[in-house]
Protein backbone atom coordinates (compact mmCIF):
# COMPACT_ATOMS: atom_id res chain seq x y z
CA UNK A 1 0.00 0.00 0.00
CA UNK A 2 1.45 3.34 -1.03
CA UNK A 3 1.64 6.27 1.35
CA UNK A 4 -0.76 9.08 0.35
CA UNK A 5 1.81 11.71 1.33
CA UNK A 6 5.15 10.58 -0.11
CA UNK A 7 3.82 7.74 -2.33
CA UNK A 8 6.35 5.30 -0.89
CA UNK A 9 5.46 1.61 -0.72
CA UNK A 10 7.34 1.34 2.59
CA UNK A 11 4.20 1.23 4.70
CA UNK A 12 2.99 -1.32 7.21
CA UNK A 13 0.06 -1.97 9.48
CA UNK A 14 0.56 0.11 12.61
CA UNK A 15 -2.62 -0.43 14.58
CA UNK A 16 -6.13 -1.85 14.33
CA UNK A 17 -8.96 -0.26 16.27
CA UNK A 18 -11.98 2.05 16.06
CA UNK A 19 -13.39 -0.30 13.39
CA UNK A 20 -10.59 0.58 10.99
CA UNK A 21 -6.85 0.21 10.57
CA UNK A 22 -3.94 2.61 10.66
CA UNK A 23 -0.90 2.31 8.42
CA UNK A 24 2.48 3.92 9.11
CA UNK A 25 5.00 5.09 6.53
CA UNK A 26 8.67 4.54 7.34
CA UNK A 27 9.77 7.22 4.86
CA UNK A 28 7.73 10.32 5.78
CA UNK A 29 6.38 9.10 9.17
CA UNK A 30 2.76 9.73 8.21
CA UNK A 31 0.14 7.57 9.92
CA UNK A 32 -2.90 7.14 7.72
CA UNK A 33 -6.19 5.30 7.35
CA UNK A 34 -6.54 3.31 4.10
CA UNK A 35 -9.19 4.61 1.72
CA UNK A 36 -11.28 1.47 2.23
CA UNK A 37 -12.05 2.77 5.73
CA UNK A 38 -12.93 6.35 4.72
CA UNK A 39 -16.46 7.68 5.15
CA UNK A 40 -18.62 8.24 2.05
CA UNK A 41 -18.36 11.86 0.92
CA UNK A 42 -21.98 12.70 1.75
CA UNK A 43 -21.59 11.36 5.28
CA UNK A 44 -18.33 13.24 5.72
CA UNK A 45 -19.98 16.49 4.62
CA UNK A 46 -22.88 15.92 7.01
CA UNK A 47 -20.47 15.52 9.92
CA UNK A 48 -18.76 18.82 9.07
CA UNK A 49 -22.13 20.56 9.25
CA UNK A 50 -22.45 19.36 12.86
CA UNK A 51 -19.42 21.44 13.91
CA UNK A 52 -20.29 24.40 16.12
CA UNK A 53 -17.73 26.73 14.58
CA UNK A 54 -18.90 30.33 14.52
CA UNK A 55 -17.98 33.85 15.54
CA UNK A 56 -20.39 33.37 18.44
CA UNK A 57 -18.16 30.68 19.95
CA UNK A 58 -15.64 32.55 22.17
CA UNK A 59 -13.34 29.56 22.62
CA UNK A 60 -13.13 28.96 18.89
CA UNK A 61 -12.48 32.63 18.16
CA UNK A 62 -9.81 32.83 20.88
CA UNK A 63 -8.04 29.78 19.46
CA UNK A 64 -7.82 31.42 16.05
CA UNK A 65 -6.78 34.76 17.48
CA UNK A 66 -3.78 33.14 19.12
CA UNK A 67 -2.77 31.68 15.76
CA UNK A 68 -3.18 35.08 14.08
CA UNK A 69 -0.88 36.57 16.72
CA UNK A 70 1.75 33.96 15.81
CA UNK A 71 1.36 34.72 12.11
CA UNK A 72 1.90 38.41 12.74
CA UNK A 73 5.00 37.59 14.77
CA UNK A 74 6.62 35.09 12.41
CA UNK A 75 5.36 36.13 8.96
CA UNK A 76 6.26 39.78 8.38
CA UNK A 77 4.88 41.78 5.48
CA UNK A 78 2.11 39.37 4.53
CA UNK A 79 -0.99 40.88 2.96
CA UNK A 80 -2.94 38.32 0.97
CA UNK A 81 -4.00 35.08 2.67
CA UNK A 82 -5.85 31.96 1.54
CA UNK A 83 -7.72 29.94 4.17
CA UNK A 84 -7.55 26.45 2.61
CA UNK A 85 -10.36 24.28 3.97
CA UNK A 86 -12.25 27.16 5.55
CA UNK A 87 -15.41 25.19 6.37
CA UNK A 88 -19.04 26.16 5.92
CA UNK A 89 -18.67 29.15 8.27
CA UNK A 90 -15.23 30.66 7.56
CA UNK A 91 -14.47 32.13 10.98
CA UNK A 92 -10.73 32.42 10.44
CA UNK A 93 -11.20 34.30 7.18
CA UNK A 94 -13.47 36.78 8.96
CA UNK A 95 -10.96 37.28 11.78
CA UNK A 96 -8.11 37.76 9.32
CA UNK A 97 -10.11 40.46 7.55
CA UNK A 98 -10.77 42.16 10.88
CA UNK A 99 -7.01 42.15 11.44
CA UNK A 100 -6.50 44.01 8.17
CA UNK A 101 -5.51 41.17 5.84
CA UNK A 102 -6.91 40.43 2.40
CA UNK A 103 -8.33 36.98 3.10
CA UNK A 104 -10.05 34.49 0.82
CA UNK A 105 -11.39 31.03 1.54
CA UNK A 106 -11.58 27.68 -0.21
CA UNK A 107 -13.38 24.55 0.88
CA UNK A 108 -14.03 21.47 -1.29
CA UNK A 109 -17.56 21.14 0.09
CA UNK A 110 -18.72 24.68 0.80
CA UNK A 111 -16.58 27.25 -1.09
CA UNK A 112 -15.28 25.56 -4.20
CA UNK A 113 -14.51 28.67 -6.25
CA UNK A 114 -11.18 30.41 -5.79
CA UNK A 115 -8.72 32.17 -8.04
CA UNK A 116 -6.20 29.45 -8.94
CA UNK A 117 -4.10 32.02 -10.78
CA UNK A 118 -3.64 34.13 -7.66
CA UNK A 119 -0.51 33.91 -5.53
CA UNK A 120 -0.80 34.39 -1.79
CA UNK A 121 1.70 35.55 0.82
CA UNK A 122 0.30 32.91 3.18
CA UNK A 123 -1.78 29.79 2.78
CA UNK A 124 -3.17 28.54 6.07
CA UNK A 125 -5.03 25.32 6.75
CA UNK A 126 -6.54 24.81 10.20
CA UNK A 127 -8.01 21.53 11.41
CA UNK A 128 -8.08 20.37 7.80
CA UNK A 129 -4.97 18.37 6.90
CA UNK A 130 -6.11 15.47 9.09
CA UNK A 131 -9.07 15.08 6.71
CA UNK A 132 -6.94 14.85 3.56
CA UNK A 133 -7.28 11.52 1.77
CA UNK A 134 -4.42 12.58 -0.53
CA UNK A 135 -2.23 14.88 1.58
CA UNK A 136 0.63 14.90 -0.93
CA UNK A 137 -1.63 16.20 -3.67
CA UNK A 138 -3.30 18.75 -1.38
CA UNK A 139 0.04 20.11 -0.18
CA UNK A 140 1.18 20.57 -3.77
CA UNK A 141 -2.02 22.48 -4.50
CA UNK A 142 -1.42 24.76 -1.52
CA UNK A 143 2.21 25.35 -2.49
CA UNK A 144 1.20 26.22 -6.05
CA UNK A 145 -0.93 29.04 -4.61
CA UNK A 146 2.00 30.56 -2.70
CA UNK A 147 4.03 33.51 -3.90
CA UNK A 148 7.84 33.14 -3.88
CA UNK A 149 9.06 33.07 -0.26
CA UNK A 150 5.45 32.69 0.84
CA UNK A 151 4.39 30.97 4.05
CA UNK A 152 2.46 27.78 4.69
CA UNK A 153 0.80 27.44 8.12
CA UNK A 154 -0.83 24.20 9.25
CA UNK A 155 -2.84 23.51 12.37
CA UNK A 156 -3.55 19.91 13.31
CA UNK A 157 -2.95 17.90 16.46
CA UNK A 158 0.48 16.23 16.21
CA UNK A 159 0.35 12.53 17.03
CA UNK A 160 2.14 11.39 20.21
CA UNK A 161 5.69 10.23 19.56
CA UNK A 162 8.77 9.18 21.48
CA UNK A 163 12.07 10.73 20.36
CA UNK A 164 10.31 11.63 17.08
CA UNK A 165 9.47 7.96 16.48
CA UNK A 166 6.05 6.33 16.32
CA UNK A 167 4.67 5.34 19.73
CA UNK A 168 2.06 2.62 19.23
CA UNK A 169 0.82 2.54 22.83
CA UNK A 170 0.34 6.30 23.05
CA UNK A 171 -1.30 6.41 19.62
CA UNK A 172 -3.67 3.62 20.62
CA UNK A 173 -5.03 5.77 23.47
CA UNK A 174 -5.01 9.04 21.50
CA UNK A 175 -8.49 10.57 21.28
CA UNK A 176 -7.79 12.50 18.06
CA UNK A 177 -7.63 9.40 15.89
CA UNK A 178 -11.15 8.33 16.86
CA UNK A 179 -12.91 10.94 14.73
CA UNK A 180 -13.97 8.95 11.64
CA UNK A 181 -13.27 11.95 9.39
CA UNK A 182 -9.63 12.05 10.54
CA UNK A 183 -7.61 9.91 8.14
CA UNK A 184 -4.08 11.42 8.10
CA UNK A 185 -1.92 12.05 11.16
CA UNK A 186 1.32 13.99 11.34
CA UNK A 187 4.14 14.23 13.84
CA UNK A 188 7.29 16.36 14.06
CA UNK A 189 9.18 13.88 11.87
CA UNK A 190 6.44 14.09 9.24
CA UNK A 191 6.79 17.85 9.05
CA UNK A 192 10.57 17.52 8.85
CA UNK A 193 10.06 15.31 5.79
CA UNK A 194 7.53 17.73 4.27
CA UNK A 195 9.93 20.66 4.69
CA UNK A 196 12.84 18.77 3.12
CA UNK A 197 10.82 17.29 0.26
CA UNK A 198 8.95 20.46 -0.68
CA UNK A 199 11.75 23.02 -0.32
CA UNK A 200 10.34 24.62 2.81
CA UNK A 201 12.00 26.02 5.91
CA UNK A 202 10.37 25.54 9.30
CA UNK A 203 9.93 29.02 10.80
CA UNK A 204 7.96 28.12 13.91
CA UNK A 205 6.45 25.03 15.50
CA UNK A 206 5.11 24.25 18.94
CA UNK A 207 5.42 20.48 18.25
CA UNK A 208 1.82 20.17 19.40
CA UNK A 209 -0.70 21.58 16.93
CA UNK A 210 0.79 24.37 14.81
CA UNK A 211 3.64 24.82 12.36
CA UNK A 212 4.68 27.64 10.01
CA UNK A 213 6.95 26.97 7.04
CA UNK A 214 8.33 29.24 4.33
CA UNK A 215 9.13 28.52 0.70
CA UNK A 216 12.86 28.70 0.10
CA UNK A 217 12.41 29.36 -3.62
Amino acid sequence: MNCPLCLSSQTALFLEGDQREYQACSVCALIFVPSSHHLPLDEERARYLEHENSLDNPGYVNMFQKKIDLLQLHCPNITRILDYGCGYEPVLKALLKRAGFQAEGFDPYFFQEWDKNARYDLVISTETVEHFSQPGKELQTMLSALAPRGYLALMTRFYPSRDREHDRDAFSDWYYKRDPTHVAFYGPATFDWIADALALKIIHTNDFDFIIMQKTL
